[in-house]
């Protein structure tokens, strides 16, 4: 009830009374968004004092090493991050286009489900111009489903061969067990998505089913960053994307799109790698 209360009040920007609810619940979820709002309310003393609570209890997940990296940028101060040190070091673009058939598995999949209608439509503050599927939409793929599964389950497998033999908390604690959980967002002419992060996640991905041709150089490019939109050179990276592109990078970057024009949809499938508890 408390881990409720503070996430309600936390949405209404009340986030004084959000961090006293988080503190009455000792749960690591609880304990995590305490973390969140002690940073919001830029308390540098109890916000360091969370940190290494949770760190020195062995904590880790994409929120802690979030707001370590932001911590360090903010005040200067540098912690161990057990999640990822360097995050932007660890993001991949992959061309799906060269390894499945991409219309039969990916189009076909998305298509079903934004024109039969059979989904409803998420409201969601963070997308500009556009709507977000509810749901896990890898229970909703009907016969697609088993095969993208796969591909991304594959795509996860390859990510983690190829840094195997990083120290960072990202790779030496990774998973044994996880779900995938996505969303199908269409945009319009001028859409985009505001700068968030996937809490619940350990790797995020996304898939760009349908990217209309660019006006601009940096059309619907997808940047990743560690503090804000405003951070520019060493703390961000931008991704030119195109139909068939995967992105897949660590669940505590931030990320964002920059507006695009044109007539044409937009269409991503975007998820998470979830731990199983």
């Amino acid at each position: 009830a408390y881990y409720n209360m503070g996430t309600v009040l936390k949405e209404q920007g009340k986030l004084e009374e959000a961090a006293s609810a988080f503190r009455k619940n000792k749960s690591i979820k609880s304990q995590t968004w305490l973390l969140k709002c002690l940073y919001e309310l830029n308390n540098k003393s109890h916000f360091f004092d969370q940190l290494d609570f949770l760190i020195s209890n062995g904590e880790n997940n994409a929120i802690i090493g979030s707001y370590t990296s932001r911590s360090k940028i903010r005040y200067g101060i540098y912690r161990e991050n057990p999640f990822c040190d360097e995050p932007l070091k660890y993001v991949q673009k992959i061309d799906l286009l060269k390894s499945c058939d991409f219309q039969e598995v990916f189009v076909k999949g998305a298509v079903k489900i934004l024109n039969e209608g059979i989904v409803q439509k998420k409201r969601q503050s963070l997308v500009v111009n556009g709507n977000q599927t509810a749901g896990n939409v890898f229970g909703q793929m009907g016969q697609h489903r088993e095969k993208i599964q796969d591909l991304i389950s594959m795509e996860l497998e390859k990510y983690r061969l190829k840094y195997k033999d990083s120290s960072e908390g990202l790779i030496s604690n990774w998973p044994t067990n996880y779900r995938l959980s996505g969303w199908i967002v269409k945009y319009k002419n001028g859409g985009a998505i505001k700068p968030h992060m996937h809490e619940e996640g350990w790797i995020s991905g996304s898939v760009y089913i349908n990217v209309p041709p660019k006006l601009k150089d940096d059309s619907g490019n997808l940047v990743v960053c560690i503090e804000s939109e405003t951070d520019q050179g060493t703390n961000s990276k931008s991704i030119n994307v195109v139909t068939g592109s995967l992105c897949l990078f660590p669940s505590s970057l931030l990320h964002y799109t920059i507006p695009f024009e044109s007539n044409e949809d937009r269409i991503v499938l975007a998820f998470d790698m979830v731990p199983n508890k």
